[in-house]
């Protein structure tokens, strides 16, 4: 009760203002209790909190929209940026079908392509994108279907990363049949004329019924002998009956043998390439007439006819 009384007192007391004027005239006198100035503070202090209330919430109005407006733009960037990934990656696909079919590639990839059919569509955007690119466009972002846009950004990574898988396999088939090509022998080891054929002949000393494993391809003395395809040296020595040999293996199941040399210009290890010198022609050996190239080719093993791998791409460099 006492601090009531107290406050009552005090509220009872007046304040007197005074404005002077410096024009000479009376002073004017404004008489106002103490419970008067409490009140005018108090809805003054109410009024200005208030007006500071609404600015910071307008503020944050401005902030939202203009934030909501970046975030338009943004999605439109990224929409158009999709499409436009999603039509790169289809020609990309085309690209990829059109190569394996000029090198009948046949592998996996129609098995998990038929995994992907339902995710990866051609032609122009689809019903859900053209939706979504209104709602961008409108600035309606409510309407905006992100579960689909998540799922049409997966789709694109999975279709880059078959893609990828897909490419890399080509890249490993088309290095392996350039390995092929540059391991098949190819075209002529010598110039010269074929003296003596593959197959069962007459033994050229002993006339004897006999099966001649290779070619015999006669020249003169000294002719150069040259490589048939990418291989290393795996012998290069004198062998009863060849004279001087050279063989190589190229990998693949392909070896080729040089027989009745005159010079051998290549030793056991060497890495050679198609079209090398590697000897030059002679007759040494027993079985040797005359100055000729022996020449053998083996596919796993077993010799087999040379003549169709004279007919190669690289025929008129021989």
């Amino acid at each position: 009760m006492g601090i009531l009384n107290y406050i009552k007192q005090k509220s009872r007391k007046r304040l007197t203002i005074l404005f002077v004027s410096y024009e000479g005239k009376s002073p004017t006198k404004i008489n106002i209790s103490l419970l008067f100035c409490c009140v005018c503070l108090f809805l003054w202090t109410l009024t200005t909190s208030f007006a500071g209330y609404v600015v910071v919430k307008h503020f944050d109005y401005i902030k939202a929209k203009t934030e909501i407006k970046v975030m338009q733009v943004k999605l439109f960037l990224f929409t158009n940026q999709l499409n436009k990934t999603k039509s790169i990656l289809e020609k990309l696909q085309d690209n990829d079908e059109k190569i394996r079919l000029l090198l009948s590639l046949n592998t996996r990839k129609s098995v998990i392509e038929e995994g992907l059919f339902p995710m990866l569509g051609k032609g122009g955007p689809a019903f859900t994108q053209v939706n979504m690119f209104s709602s961008i466009l409108s600035g309606n972002l409510a309407k905006i279907d992100y579960s689909d846009l998540m799922y049409q950004t997966n789709v694109l990574y999975e279709q880059h990363r078959f893609m990828s898988q897909s490419q890399n396999e080509i890249i490993s088939h088309i290095n392996r049949q350039k390995s092929i090509f540059l391991a098949t022998p190819c075209g002529w080891p010598c110039d010269g004329r074929i003296s003596s054929v593959y197959g069962f002949r007459a033994h050229p000393i002993f006339k004897t019924r006999d099966f001649h494993s290779g070619i015999d391809i006669a020249n003169v003395t000294f002719t150069p002998i040259l490589c048939t395809a990418d291989g290393k040296i795996i012998f290069s020595g004198k062998q009863s009956g060849y004279g001087n040999v050279i063989v190589i293996d190229h990998g693949h199941n392909y070896r080729t043998l040089y027989a009745h040399l005159s010079k051998k210009l290549v030793k056991v290890g060497d890495n050679v390439v198609r079209g090398q010198l590697i000897a030059k022609m002679g007759s040494t050996g027993s079985s040797s007439t005359g100055p000729h190239l022996h020449y053998e080719v083996h596919f796993k093993g077993k010799a087999i006819n040379p003549k169709p791998y004279l007919m190669g791409y690289f025929s008129n460099n021989y």
